[in-house]
């Protein structure tokens, strides 16, 4: 599965020969969504604007953003950092598309801990549980529950499909209480293998696109991308600005 999210970005890396209009008008755009749809199906329409960096456009696919220049020969993958303001503008741009892309999923197929009276804050978090510091994080979200923030679990076994920390994601997913079974397997407890339709593979295909490198990583309503533990009391101080 991994290998395929992979060959997925290098395939849309390689359509630079499919953008090399100037000024996009409504018929050449949907000639390039109708071309990005023939390479990956199943891929998000693709947002072309054009960058502040003069003769570069801006291409968003999903939450991955790359830059090509204006007659389709040049690609860029990396940041675009603005020198007089110090801002990564392409993390900017990233954060967005995140953002965009996490008010798609259903929260339904999620482990949510509701905030203890009014929500003031939502983080989604990426979690693994076979890691420590995943566990770590889960002990603190009490803390986090109380101080108006909600957690949302998405699944990420890091060890891949099929393995014994998959198994145990889908055997959560899969429980008729999710929650207290989380927190069950959290603490090291044996979780009863269960099977059934669930998001697993899922979370772990949109990890990749949301360009989740470890676990935990908390992805902010901003779309902000933290990648690691962070403490309970240094993330409420965070949201709080």
């Amino acid at each position: 599965m991994k290998g395929s999210i992979i060959k997925k970005s290098v395939w849309v890396l390689a359509l630079s020969a499919s953008l090399v209009s100037q000024a996009f008008s409504a018929e050449e755009y949907s000639a390039i969504q109708a071309q990005l749809k023939k390479v990956i199906p199943d891929a998000p329409a693709a947002q072309i604007t054009p960058s502040p960096f003069p003769g570069v456009y801006q291409v968003s696919v999903g939450p991955m953003v790359i830059y090509m220049s204006k007659d389709g020969q040049y690609l860029l993958n990396g940041d675009l950092i603005r020198l007089d303001t110090r801002e990564n503008l392409t993390e900017l741009a990233k954060a967005s598309a995140r953002k965009s892309e996490l008010d798609k999923i259903e929260e339904s197929t999620l482990i949510v801990y509701p905030a203890q009276g009014e929500q003031k804050h939502r983080v989604t978090v990426f979690t693994d549980i076979d890691c420590p510091y995943c566990a770590k994080l889960h002990k603190e979200i009490p803390e986090l529950n109380k101080a108006g923030i909600a957690v949302r679990y998405m699944a990420h076994p890091r060890s891949g499909l099929a393995t014994p920390s998959y198994l145990k994601a889908v055997s959560v997913w899969c429980s008729a209480d999710k929650g207290k079974t989380m927190d069950e397997a959290m603490k090291g407890g044996v979780v009863e293998p269960k099977t059934c339709k669930n998001p697993v593979e899922n979370h772990m295909m949109q990890a990749e696109l949301f360009g989740v490198n470890g676990t935990p990583n908390i992805v902010l309503d901003s779309g902000e991308l933290l990648p690691g533990y962070v403490p309970a009391k240094e993330l409420i101080k965070l949201l709080a600005k």
